[in-house]
This record gives structure tokens, C-alpha cells and sequence, in this order.
């Protein structure tokens, strides 16, 4: 997408194969680097890093540590784009009960609220709030809806309080400059 270099960090070696695999196929080898290791203490430099793009994996980190940590990597006008679950509908409840072999203990235990963002803002000035998929979770039952689905999602999720039935929700978190 036009980035001079890209860097993705992971705890697991298999993923970084994946990444590497999958960068080879796109092939953008030389602009996409991957290491291994912890992004609650990723040992870059100092206001080194433009974006961060944190897609589905907030939630397994300890935000007391992650959140600092972006921060300190984060270049001045730097800002920070998440996808999350989020927390409070009771059927994606349900179902991540129901499925717990597919998560681990800690991400069972951690799915993200609003309360997560707030704590954010300690860090960040946070902005564009938005959410996703409220009645398109019907879609692989009724893929023939997905037009109507799409727009009652277009409705719903502008109305406060139902908004936070949806399945996710992406936020933005924008590198406060020091006073």
C-alpha cells in the first residue's frame, strides 16, 4: 500500500512463517519484514514506526504494557488503526462459551470493551469509532440477504446502544504530543 517498509511482529514462529510465505506470494519480500518476539516490548526504536495495524490481536495482549509500548514506537503524528470483537453482545458470548477450545484462556478472558478504549485514551487521543456486523453475522445462513443485512447493519449500528450488540468494532488511537 505504499509503505517504504513494513514490519510485523509475532510470539509465534509459525505465524512468522506464514507472513513470510504469504509476502513471497504477494511478492513484496523486500518491503515487508518479520520478527519474532513480543510487541508488548518490540526493542524498535524510539518513534520508529509511522501506523500500526492491529488486527484481531489487542485482545491478547496485557494493554498495560501493549498500549506504553505503541507509544514509544510511534512516530510524532503517528496513529494506531484496531479491529476488535467486541464485548457485549450475548450470543457472540455465548458462542465464544461454547467454543472455548478455540481460544486461549487468557483471550477467553479479554475480549475488548469500551472500557479497553477509555484506558486507551490515557495513551492516545482516540478517534473514528465504528462498528461492524450486527445483522450481517446472519450472512453464511442466509447469504441471499446479504444486501438487506448490510443495510440494516448501515442503520444499526448508528443508534447508540444497539450499536454495541456488534460482533466488532474498529477504533483509531492518534500519538498524543507530550505537553
Amino acid at each position: 500500500m505504499g509503505a517504504k517498509i513494513a514490519v510485523g511482529i509475532d510470539l509465534s514462529r509459525i505465524s512468522i512463517e506464514n507472513a513470510r510465505k504469504d509476502a513471497r506470494r504477494a511478492n513484496v519480500e523486500g518491503v515487508v519484514h518479520f520478527i519474532q518476539g513480543d510487541v508488548e516490548n518490540t526493542e524498535l526504536p524510539d518513534e520508529s514506526i509511522d501506523v500500526i495495524l492491529c488486527s484481531g490481536m489487542l485482545h491478547h495482549l496485557d494493554l498495560s504494557y501493549a498500549f506504553p509500548e505503541m507509544r514509544r514506537i510511534l512516530a510524532p503524528g503517528g496513529r494506531v488503526l484496531a479491529v476488535e470483537a467486541l464485548a457485549y453482545n450475548p450470543f457472540i458470548k455465548l458462542y465464544r462459551k461454547l467454543t472455548p477450545g478455540m481460544r486461549t484462556l487468557w483471550e477467553r478472558e479479554h475480549i475488548l470493551s469500551l472500557d479497553d478504549v477509555k484506558f486507551a485514551s490515557r495513551f492516545f487521543r482516540i478517534g473514528e469509532v465504528r462498528y461492524w456486523h450486527i445483522a450481517t453475522v446472519l450472512y453464511p445462513y442466509a447469504p441471499s440477504l446479504l444486501p438487506l443485512l448490510e443495510t440494516l447493519d448501515s442503520v444499526l449500528t448508528r443508534l447508540p446502544g444497539i450499536r454495541m450488540m456488534a460482533w466488532q468494532f474498529t477504533f483509531e488511537m492518534n500519538k498524543k504530543e507530550d505537553p
